[in-house]
């Protein structure tokens, strides 16, 4: 390639000086002012100088200087920029002039330096390097002449229709293309006007943007401001940039982790809004609704308890899964948490049937039937639906109807769906006045014990009484338990209100002895009771408090306590026991009854689920295997939901111990039941059977 470089350094035919011409007019040149030495870039070494090249390099002689490798003490930047000058005498026949220090036997020198290429006597490309002292350069001047050269911020200087004139080291590697136009950097058009726009309005600006750079697409902090070329004086545009891709790669993964469940992988409730939004924009350009799908597994805390809590979580991974297969288009599946999950789906607003239909699939994909122990367990889903727009605009919303819903799904016996309707809005507004009557009335002490007798079959004599909780509300008079235990479950509340009644029953049961009447007391505990780490102490306060005998009381507890019990409870349990306080099983017959479990827990009594006894004779086998097994751990047996004497005489055939229902007595206030007990005295009570 042709390209000139220097009158002096032209050979005879105008085409591009070599060492050789340089050397051949060396007498010439040693005579010149100007500093003028040739640096080979490939071998980081000076091939040739004049003699004012030797003394600006402080060499005694030319030998000298060509045996120094000026690589050691060369720095990466400059290591960078003299290969890109290298480059560009090879491709664009450029040329350079900058202040640069050197650093002859260690001592600074800064010059002017004007750069061309020169090609050696073997073909490679070198470097004629003309130097000037730079007298009226002030220090601060030549400290960020090199600090251009060294910095890895990258600094350009451009016209201010994008034109480039100058890039410094760093930028010059980032973007290879040392006239490249500034809009070429811009990956998106529509940054690169903005930052026009900003700078003639403000004057500077600064965004990240994704640019084009010589390692593919990057993320730069991009801050440029206007300004006039200091050579030329036209308007410029001064830009600066800082490659941030690696902030931006770890807010990326921050935002995916903040947006991922990690156990399942799926969007989290924090995603929920983003998706919330992009689904219902699609289906309102569709003219399409969106189905939410709020899906809750039936009974999961129990076999999550039972089995482990990694066998849990493997069922929540597979849960996903299959959630995710029923998935078509843009459906998406978020888990809120737990056992909760959300389906959102896009269905055509003339077919709101497929609601109905994916609602089938997903009942269908989470039967999960699950073998320990020898026996199968299976969780089930129930769902709540509710649709965008028609029922909610917002996420938020949306999710809450269909939450409201899914606890209808539940109410009506779980692993089924039901659609959301305003209805269930007001239900809720009432359960919350309820629920604000519920502890205003455990504050006034509104609630009470009602006790129903149990009866002995050997001597038809009351052997104990159940305590059963009434709400004597002000306004509304005697509420019964549905209306209220259930809510207070699921608030929390059922603890308090536990513990006034089981109070309320003991201070009774002292009543009664002082009165002579000895009467066995039971009272109903719930698993957010027995899941309190304190409850065993709570019962123990409340006998030494009213002195109590802890071998008359007895506390009843459903069966699923027996599965859905975690370590608290039996720790709980195992401390009750201690005290000599009985344990019994109530509405047995109804879950799982595990008798491997019932005899751990070291029962007192089971009583037999009055939904069994209703359906004797059909339900006979399935009793008489309890009542054996009951017999067989000797465990007092007792038959509820006793309504007529055919009942009292089958149970009675089939072996039973006691029975409880209406047909001995309905419960009863405290005053009441002291008159029954008062006419039931003459036979002492039998000694209850303990294991």
């Amino acid at each position: 390639m042709n390209r000139s470089v220097a009158n002096v350094s032209r050979g005879e035919n105008g085409d591009a000086a070599t060492l050789s011409d340089v050397t051949d007019k060396s007498a010439i040149l040693n005579r010149l002012e100007a500093a003028i030495w040739v640096f080979d870039v490939d071998e980081s070494r000076v091939v040739w100088a004049n003699q004012a090249a030797l003394a600006v390099w402080d060499a005694p002689d030319l030998e000298e200087l060509q045996a120094r490798n000026l690589k050691a003490d060369m720095s990466p930047s400059v290591s960078q920029r003299v290969k890109q000058f290298q480059a560009d005498f090879i491709e664009h026949d450029a040329s350079f002039s900058e202040v640069w220090t050197l650093y002859p036997q260690g001592v600074p020198k800064s010059l002017r330096v004007r750069y061309v290429g020169i090609e050696l006597d073997d073909g490679r490309m070198a470097m004629l390097c003309e130097g000037h002292d730079e007298v009226v350069e002030q220090p601060e001047t030549i400290r960020s002449s090199d600090a251009l050269l060294h910095t890895q911020l990258m600094i350009s200087l451009h016209h201010e229709n994008g034109e480039a004139l100058y890039l410094n080291p760093a930028a010059r590697a980032a973007f290879d293309a040392p006239n490249a136009h500034l809009h070429s950097r811009f990956v998106r058009k529509r940054d690169f006007d903005k930052l026009l726009k900003a700078l003639r309005t403000d004057g500077q600006t600064s965004i990240i943007t994704k640019v084009a750079t010589t390692k593919g697409e990057r993320w730069h902090e991009v801050t440029a401001r206007t300004c006039h070329d200091p050579v030329s004086g036209v308007p410029s545009i001064h830009v600066s940039e800082t490659d941030v891709s690696d902030l931006k790669e770890a807010e990326a993964r921050a935002k995916s982790q903040a947006y991922t469940d990690p156990l399942t992988g799926l969007p989290n409730r924090i995603h929920l809004p983003i998706l919330h939004q992009q689904m219902t924009a699609q289906a309102e350009a569709d003219g399409d609704i969106v189905g939410v799908f709020f899906i809750d597994l039936d009974q999961f805390k129990a076999i999550n308890d039972t089995l482990g809590h990694s066998h849990g979580d493997t069922m929540l991974i597979r849960v996903a899964k299959r959630l995710r297969a029923i998935c078509e288009g843009t459906d998406k599946v978020v888990r809120l948490g737990g056992d909760e999950f959300l389906l959102l789906a896009t269905v055509p607003e003339d077919d709101p049937q497929q609601l109905c239909n994916i609602a089938g699939k997903i009942l269908e994909a989470l039967s999960l039937p699950v073998r320990h122990d020898g026996r199968k367990l299976s969780v089930t889903p129930s769902i709540g639906i509710a649709r965008w727009p028609q029922d909610g605009e917002t996420a938020q919303e949306l999710m809450k109807n269909a939450d409201l819903a899914m606890y209808q799904a539940k109410a009506a016996g779980r692993n089924r769906f039901r659609h959301f309707d305003a209805r269930m809005k007001q239900d809720q507004e009432t359960e919350l006045e309820t629920l604000t009557d519920i502890r205003e009335g455990l504050k006034r002490a509104d609630f009470v014990a009602y006790y129903q007798p149990r009866v002995d079959l050997a001597t038809n004599r009351i052997v104990a009484v159940e305590a059963l909780a009434r709400w004597n509300h002000p306004k509304r008079g005697l509420i019964m338990p549905d209306a209220f235990i259930g809510l207070c479950e699921k608030t929390g509340l059922i603890n308090d209100l536990g513990l006034l009644i089981l109070r309320d029953a003991l201070k009774q049961q002292k009543s009664w002895r002082s009165q002579g009447i000895e009467i066995f007391v039971s009272v109903n505990v719930s698993q957010r009771q027995l899941s309190s780490f304190d409850f065993a102490e709570q019962v123990q306060d409340a006998l030494q408090e009213f002195g109590c005998d802890s071998s008359g009381l007895e506390l009843e507890m459903t069966e699923t306590l027996l599965v859905e019990g975690d370590k608290t409870v039996h720790q709980n349990l195992k401390a009750l026991r201690k005290l000599g306080v009985k344990i019994a099983i109530d509405d047995f017959g109804t879950g799982y009854s595990n008798f491997s479990r019932l005899n751990d827990m070291a029962a007192d009594c089971v009583k037999i689920d009055r939904s069994l006894i209703r359906d004797l004779p059909r339900s006979e086998p399935i009793v008489k295997m309890m009542i054996a097994m009951c017999k067989l751990m000797k465990v007092s047996i007792v038959a509820e939901g006793i309504e007529n004497a055919e009942l009292e005489a089958k149970v009675r055939d089939l072996g039973c111990d006691e029975i409880q229902g209406f047909y001995c007595a309905k419960p009863m206030t405290a005053t009441n039941m002291t008159e029954h007990l008062q006419g039931d005295m003459g036979v002492e009570p039998p000694s209850r059977s303990t294991k």
